[in-house]
């Protein structure tokens, strides 16, 4: 069995950790530089001081060198510190014994993509923890409340960690985790530091007090209670009426509330959110709810670790005379109400997804993908038209609009796509799974249909 470098960093007083030949001694953050690289394992071990220990943690996981490498303690540092720890080991052979299961994983990931990416520093750290999470941690006097420490110290910038982690998971290379939490923020600066209060529905005063009236049955009059008690007696101050009997001479009506401010009565006062930050008032529909949850790594992202990044494969397919999205859409919706109005003016969409090209990626090395995609993009652009439009509004799903093109003409241009699977993998030891799917209208137009509903329908076929 291969030995393990394993790298002490260690504080003055008893060890928890025997000392084997095998195991480096480092005293100073400023020793780690020259071990990084070459270190299998971390250990933090001795009694103190434990700022110093923390420091090393932090100084440990934003190194690009060491950051996704494994690292454990004897005893706790601390709620936040532990984080950036793998753990509370019991002994140096439960120490070794997992720490060598996550060098193995390291040794698979891409090496130069660890040290030039967030994220894929980030990655790499998940994929040597394949069961572990991304956990939020609790900061209650922030304006967000949580945070992810370990995705902020490997990101090593001041950039918005939700936003980061949220984008990798759009992208298919992070998966949702356990939820934790789920938090209101304010819709003008994203703070959660709320205050409910109840104001006066007619005028959104603060001032308002709970008051009980009565409602005099003789003149209809209804007035706080306090208006009707006259020496000692319940008497109407507007009709004079003496109210002896509640049900029969008087009774007591919903309103209970008085705004001090413009006296309007009221029975329920209305809910605001007051920023402690901003001082924006929001009504409790208008906040930004916010789901705090941890992520894990998907078979996407553990594909990624593994071959590097595949975006820029993929976007080898935008030079087919490309727009973004939203155009796309928009011009899709367009043409159906043009062919809903005139009947002869059809137009056909052609879907199409490289299904297998991160496993190709990782089973043939990512240049050799890279010169695949590019040959299939060589003979696309050989075929889409001057008039033809592209988008991609996947990783890998490219959008083709033929416009003034109907069925027949559509599946032509499909079979002559399908088979550049064949041709772009000529001489290589693997063939694209590239799927193709055709629509036309007015054929193909169900009730109801826009844009939207046909590119969903159509992603769905290209997932079957």
């Amino acid at each position: 069995m291969e030995p393990l470098n394993v790298v002490r960093f260690r504080l003055r007083g008893e060890t928890f950790f025997p000392d084997r030949p095998f195991i480096r001694d480092i005293a100073s953050l400023d020793e780690l530089e020259a071990v990084a690289a070459d270190a299998d394992l971390f250990l933090v071990d001795g009694e103190g001081p434990l700022a110093d220990g923390r420091a090393f943690l932090r100084r440990c996981r934003s190194h690009p060198e060491s950051c996704a490498k494994p690292l454990f303690l004897p005893t706790s540092l601390g709620e936040e510190e532990d984080l950036f720890a793998d753990g509370v080991v019991e002994s140096l052979d439960d120490a070794l014994r997992r720490g060598r299961e996550m060098r193995d994983r390291l040794a698979q990931v891409n090496g130069p993509a660890l040290r030039e990416s967030k994220d894929f520093r980030l990655l790499a750290y998940l994929f040597a923890r394949m069961d572990g999470e991304l956990e939020p941690h609790r900061y209650p006097f922030t304006p967000r409340v949580y945070g992810y420490p370990v995705a902020e110290i490997l990101a090593g910038d001041d950039g918005d960690t939700f936003f980061w982690l949220q984008s990798l998971k759009e992208r298919g290379l992070l998966a949702r985790g356990t939820l934790t939490d789920r938090i209101r923020l304010c819709p003008r600066c994203d703070c959660s530091h709320l205050n409910y209060i109840d104001v006066c529905p007619n005028c959104g005063s603060i001032d308002i007090t709970r008051k009980e009236f009565i409602h005099c049955f003789t003149c209809g009059r209804v007035g706080p209670t306090e208006d009707f008690i006259q020496e000692n007696q319940m008497r109407c101050p507007f009709c004079s009426t003496r109210l002896r009997h509640l049900g029969s001479d008087y009774d007591h009506p919903l309103e209970s509330y008085r705004c001090n401010d413009c006296g309007h009565r009221f029975v329920e006062a209305d809910v605001v959110a007051d920023c402690f930050c901003c001082r924006t008032r929001s009504r409790p529909d208008e906040l930004v709810v916010k789901t705090v949850c941890g992520y894990r790594i998907s078979e996407a992202g553990k594909t990624s670790a593994r071959v590097g990044s595949l975006e820029d494969v993929y976007a080898l397919l935008d030079s087919l005379n490309y727009v973004v999205p939203a155009y796309f859409n928009q011009l899709l919706n367009w043409s159906l109400l043009l062919n809903r109005r005139y009947s002869d003016e059809s137009f056909s969409l052609i879907a199409m997804r490289l299904a297998n090209l991160p496993e190709l990626s990782e089973r043939l090395g990512r240049q050799k993908a890279t010169q695949l995609v590019d040959a299939l993009a060589g003979r696309l652009r050989q075929m889409v038209r001057s008039t033809d439009v592209t988008t991609r509004t996947a990783l890998s799903t490219l959008w083709l609009f033929l416009p003034r093109t109907d069925a027949a003409g559509a599946a032509i241009l499909a079979g002559r796509i399908k088979e550049l699977e064949r041709l772009a993998a000529e001489g290589s030891e693997a063939l694209l799974d590239f799927r193709v799917r055709a629509f036309s209208s007015p054929d193909d137009v169900a009730e109801g249909d826009d844009a939207g509903r046909i590119l969903a329908r159509m992603a769905g076929e290209l997932e079957a």
